[in-house]
């Protein structure tokens, strides 16, 4: 019965089950104990006090027949005979351990000094003195009691047989009362506790479910106990933190839908500069200054082009009692910042409760995008022109000598089709950039593992990557998959492959990183070991027909819209790129795609 309620029980009913048992177990364990030992100790006095009996009879007779002086023992044997235990050992011992008298040993000379024997080492410090071991003269076990007085030891003693030891058992009956007792006991304890627990366990799954926000019975009754009180308590706790829960969680989600559709980066940190929240655009942005993830988010308040903001955030938080105020004269600023061919505006806002939010807006598009429409408007005009011109050029020489020699003719017929596949591929890319801009909802989205796609993309450039002596290096998960389209997610990475076979020489290594995650985006990273890019041309690479070095692009066959397509491809998967010259050389370009559109 016990086993089955056990296994049936709850943890905090076991718990409180065997507790219980400990104690009445070690409460009845103590009382038996104690019992037993006092029924025993009780015999053992009782016989004890029988051979004190016989121990004082034998004192009186030698005192009254002084027979230490007439060393006369046969008073002593008449005596012993007169006693009802025949098998009674009585022993005289002087003060300095010699036997001077033993009814069993005849020889007494061929005893040993008797002083250090346990029983008259007892008696000599406190009178009296009992002890159960084996005689060494005569080969039996013995219960001896001794006896000192002043001039001499008296010692009696009987054999330690079946009598004696049982004699000296303690009775039982108290014990299998006990066991009774403990027996009734644990019945009314199983009792108890399956009652008592039961409704533990009713208030714990209600005050779980409660925790949970799962919908709660608040109908059960715990009787007029504290519990019910305590049940009464949860369900109004419980209810004021389901509305408070529902509504800090709308506030929630405004605030993250707002942090993520919004255009300029945004970070909230604690009083004590430590992250609470920050947005993708806020990574891409810090990332270009200094390689910064959120292991490493502190770094920002060491970077130098942030010192400013860094000083009127610590001037301006105070720590006051373990309390953060901040100095409500100066809550705000904003400063302008460039770096490189980019313009940043940075906003720090202190709040009331000591945190403080860093914004980065980039408003290099903004200052420079009626420039580049003006500018996109004449390349177009000028790249469409430079084919159809060369194209128009080969034809009217060949019509206008029908004459012209087969060799030189074929020459001039593979120029023109150079020219016709330049032009496709020219206008095949515009029209890519052109859809992403104005039919985006064209493209189809599918599941895409991307590191099967680079592994796809390595394999088609094998043949230019070994006549270039370049090594390709990729560290990218096989499990990162990208709900995007395949098209364009190709398009980022062939690209910016294919610039670094062209640009950055022989010999140079391409390493292709996912360097951070979050819940949101992937952020990769590009790099090459080559030349690099001039600072100067940085800022326009990814303007479509833009080339740092144009005689050298077209002689290689590119169109000026590599850079372009990769830079609107990822915008189209909610991401960002920006590229930056390596210190020790080669160009890295940083960018991140959303997981799923």
């Amino acid at each position: 019965m016990k086993f089955n309620y056990l296994k049936k029980s709850s943890k905090y009913k076991k718990k409180l089950f065997f507790s219980f048992f400990l104690i009445v177990l070690l409460f009845s364990v103590i009382v038996a104990g104690f019992q037993y030992n006092q029924e025993r100790q009780f015999k053992r006095e009782k016989l004890e006090y029988a051979l004190n009996i016989y121990n004082q009879q034998i004192h009186k007779l030698i005192k009254k027949q002084r027979l230490l002086e007439s060393v006369d023992y046969s008073g002593i044997d008449s005596l012993r005979q007169l006693m009802p235990e025949e098998d009674m050992r009585i022993t005289i011992i002087s003060p300095t351990g010699q036997v001077i008298y033993d009814s069993s040993v005849k020889h007494l000379s061929r005893l040993d000094n008797h002083l250090q024997r346990p029983e008259v080492q007892k008696s000599k410090y406190s009178q009296k003195g009992s002890n159960i071991r084996l005689s060494g003269s005569t080969g039996k076990t013995y219960y001896y009691y001794s006896r000192f007085y002043y001039d001499y030891f008296i010692r009696t003693a009987l054999p330690y047989d079946e009598d004696i030891i049982n004699f000296l058992k303690a009775n039982n009956l108290f014990l299998y009362f006990m066991l009774g007792l403990f027996g009734v006991t644990l019945l009314l304890l199983i009792y108890v506790t399956d009652h008592l627990g039961n409704s533990i366990s009713k208030l714990k799954h209600f005050a779980v479910r409660a925790a949970r926000n799962e919908d709660i019975d608040d109908t059960q009754e715990f009787g007029k106990t504290e519990l019910e009180e305590i049940h009464q308590q949860i369900i109004k706790i419980y209810k004021q933190l389901k509305n408070t829960t529902e509504e800090l969680s709308q506030e929630k989600e405004k605030l993250i839908k707002h942090l993520q559709i919004a255009q300029e980066g945004i970070a909230i940190f604690n009083p004590k500069k430590e992250l609470i929240l920050w947005n993708s655009h806020f990574i891409d942005y810090i990332n270009f200054i200094s390689n910064i993830n959120h292991q490493n988010y502190k770094e920002i308040f060491k970077l130098k082009e942030l010192k400013d903001l860094t000083q009127f955030i610590n001037t301006n938080i105070k720590h006051l009692d373990g309390k953060f105020v901040p100095n409500v004269d100066m809550i705000s600023t904003k400063k302008t910042l460039v770096i490189g061919h980019r313009v940043f505006l940075y906003q720090v806002v202190i709040f009331l409760d000591g945190s403080f939010e860093i914004s980065v807006s980039d408003i290099t598009k903004s200052e420079n995008e009626k420039t580049i429409k003006q500018e996109m408007t004449l390349n177009i005009a000028h790249e469409l022109k430079t084919p159809v011109t060369a194209i128009s050029g080969f034809l009217e020489t060949l019509k206008d000598n029908p004459d012209l020699p087969a060799e030189k003719a074929h020459q001039f017929i593979e120029r023109s089709c150079i020219q016709v596949n330049r032009l496709s591929s020219l206008i095949q890319d515009i029209s890519v950039l052109t859809k992403i801009e104005e039919a985006s909802n064209l493209f189809e989205v599918s599941q895409v593992p991307i590191r099967l796609m680079l592994d796809e993309i390595v394999a088609d450039f094998e043949l230019k990557l070994t006549e270039q002596k370049i090594t390709c290096e990729i560290d990218v998960s096989r499990h990162q998959i990208v709900k995007g389209n395949p098209e364009l997610l190709d398009a980022i990475f062939r690209n910016l492959i294919d610039n670094s076979i062209k640009y950055a020489g022989e010999g140079t290594v391409i390493q292709i990183k996912n360097y951070f995650e979050d819940a949101n985006y992937y952020y990769f990273s590009l790099a090459d070991t080559g030349n690099g890019i001039p600072e100067q041309h940085l800022s326009r690479i990814f303007e479509r027909f833009y080339r740092a070095d144009n005689g050298r692009a077209r002689k290689l066959g590119g169109t000026g819209l590599g850079l372009s397509i990769v830079k609107n491809a990822i915008g189209f998967h909610k991401g960002r790129i920006y590229a930056k010259n390596r210190p020790e050389g080669g160009i890295e370009f940083f960018f991140s795609i959303k997981k799923e559109l």
